[in-house]
């Protein structure tokens, strides 16, 4: 689902470090590494949008042209954040060095979810061979890697949540002024409800009920533990009781609160309940976690 160098030059050599995959996306963070000049021409062949934002800083004077035939050739410095499209033809000329990034792809099928319509993906790069793009896209990419490196609970429905807002602000470079389209996007939860409950579980609160993230998006309890099952495929009380452990546990091991205050905090009538709930979802009691 990556660019492909042209017949007879050899890809930009590196290691994927972390990656997670589910449907037709593909999120990794690479290692690049090269020990002298490039120059290559690439072309992304598959159905994928391909999205890299460096961690470290490139190379300086590391430029991606696109040199498309019968498109008006654009050049630049490549900045922080690339877009490429398939189909289009771009030219990557680099010295020596290495970098560090993370790539996504994704692919047409969930970027089309949000679009409504069929892509044009040649549209999408008509402002530029590497888009410089939103502020606001850097954070949902900067939250992505986040997610990847820590390998937290939930990491996959968070990174699912990210990409729905890359697709949301990229789908609206595309159809720009057009109103909501009510027949997108119908089969799991909408970004924004999402981002509404994930941000409520993480919040420094008691854990929600289901009822109360119900409530906040405008869905009956049964729609909300439909959706949250078939967007992320297990059940929104399980990412509740992960979310609230995997909180308790932080609290164990960086601060000197009673096990009564964790129960108190996390929302439990006693630390008993507390004690008990902990030790049913990860196995051992929180004073043994306390003890370590």
């Amino acid at each position: 689902m990556e660019p492909e160098s042209e017949s007879g030059a050899s890809p930009v050599p590196f290691r994927v470090e972390h990656r997670c995959q589910f449907d037709d996306v593909v999120v990794e963070v690479r290692r690049y590494f090269w020990s002298g000049p490039l120059e290559q021409t690439l072309v992304p062949l598959t159905e994928s949008l391909n999205i890299d934002m460096a961690l470290t800083s490139r190379p300086p004077h590391t430029r991606v042209d696109r040199i498309s035939a019968g498109a008006e050739p654009l050049s630049g410095d490549a900045g922080r954040l690339l877009v490429m499209v398939p189909g289009v033809s771009y030219r990557l000329a680099a010295p020596s060095g290495s970098l560090r990034s993370l790539y996504c792809a994704i692919g047409r099928w969930t970027f089309e979810s949000f679009a409504g319509e069929t892509v044009d993906w040649a549209s999408l790069g008509a402002s530029g061979a590497h888009q410089q793009l939103s502020t606001g896209l850097e954070v949902h990419l900067r939250r992505i890697h986040e997610e990847l490196v820590r390998n937290r609970l939930g990491r996959e429905a968070m990174i699912r949540a990210c990409i729905d807002m890359i697709c949301i602000e990229l789908a609206r470079r595309l159809r720009p002024g057009r109103p909501a389209r009510p027949d997108v996007h119908t089969a799991g939860l909408a970004a924004w409800r999402m981002r509404l409950i994930l941000s409520r579980i993480q919040a420094e609160e008691p854990s929600p009920r289901v009822v109360e993230l119900a409530d906040l998006c405008g869905l009956t309890e049964r729609q909300l533990r439909r959706a949250f099952k078939a967007e992320t495929g297990f059940t929104i009380g399980r990412y509740i009781d992960e979310a609230a452990m995997e909180r308790a546990h932080r609290l164990l091991t960086t601060t000197d609160l009673p096990i009564s205050g964790i129960a108190e905090r996390l929302g439990f009538a006693s630390a008993d309940s507390f004690a008990q709930s902990f030790r049913r979802l990860t196995g051992v009691p929180p004073s043994k976690v306390r003890q370590r």
